[in-house]
């Protein structure tokens, strides 16, 4: 948040107006509006970020561990029997090169063990490469919020809440944007494998919020690219997904066929 306040102040300021005048009351003048200018971008910026917070506050994971307890998505056993090979392989992070695609392994594992576990596949290797991402990241907020047992995660809003406020505290509200996205990316790729078994886990009103998430993941990374600009390339990528707009279950079902090769390649450049 330092490092976005400094950035956007700075570039507002510079975009000032700055003749000379040797009238003394047209300089005082243009001090003090330059200084109005100057307050009123930090006020409406302080106000932006505001925003952003309480956005990524409401954000809400697609529900696979609560479908599952709810009874609105049960795999039969001859269902459990033929594992989905669409999901990463834990052994992806070995190839992690940045910090961006470090955030974005740990929620699109997160994603894919749940589905693992969903087909009793083995989960300890996801487990294991989850923590040793979390452990190379040395993010204190993310490694308390994603080693809460997962019904947490998907329940305690006040824990999400405060992993949103002490990344933005520590500056690292960039990475957030980045991680919050990939795992959205990975948990809509999921669901378009095979969209009619999982639609039974969505009513309308949870459909309705996937596409509040891509509203507040679009305001999100474009307010990022502003201070972040080698964040812009993830915005482009993205931004095909953007046309989701569902309010009912038919229209997120048919927006996910519709999207899912966007899907497929907005995947694809995550974590290469």
């Amino acid at each position: 948040m330092k490092r976005l306040s400094i950035v956007f102040l700075a570039a507002a300021i510079v975009a000032l107006p700055s003749c000379k005048n040797n009238n003394k009351n047209a300089e005082e003048a243009k001090d003090y509006s330059e200084s109005t200018n100057a307050e009123l971008v930090e006020e409406t910026l302080k106000a932006d970020f505001a925003n952003l917070v309480t956005s990524a506050k409401a954000i809400k994971p697609v529900p696979f561990i609560k479908a599952q307890k709810d009874g609105k998505l049960v795999l039969s056993e001859k269902e459990k029997m033929v594992k989905p090979d669409y999901l990463l392989a834990p052994s992806v992070t070995s190839k992690l090169a940045t910090l961006y695609q470090k955030y974005r392994a740990v929620g699109m594992l997160t994603a894919d063990k749940n589905i693992a576990d969903m087909y009793e596949m083995p989960i300890s290797d996801y487990n294991e490469a989850i923590f040793k991402v979390l452990t190379d990241i040395n993010d204190p907020a993310l490694m308390n919020f994603y080693t809460l047992p997962s019904i947490d995660i998907e329940s305690d809003r006040e824990a999400y809440a405060a992993f949103v406020d002490e990344e933005y505290e520590e500056d690292r509200a960039n990475f957030f944007w980045d991680g919050i996205a990939a795992a959205m990316v990975e948990q809509i790729f999921i669901l378009t494998r095979d969209v009619d078994k999982f639609m039974p886990m969505f009513t309308d009103e949870l459909a309705a919020d996937i596409t509040f998430n891509f509203v507040c993941v679009h305001d999100g990374l474009t307010k990022m690219v502003e201070a972040y600009p080698e964040m812009s390339s993830l915005n482009e990528v993205l931004t095909p997904l953007y046309v989701i707009n569902a309010m009912n279950v038919e229209q997120l079902r048919d927006q996910l066929i519709s999207v899912k090769e966007d899907v497929e390649n907005a995947r694809a450049f995550l974590l290469n």
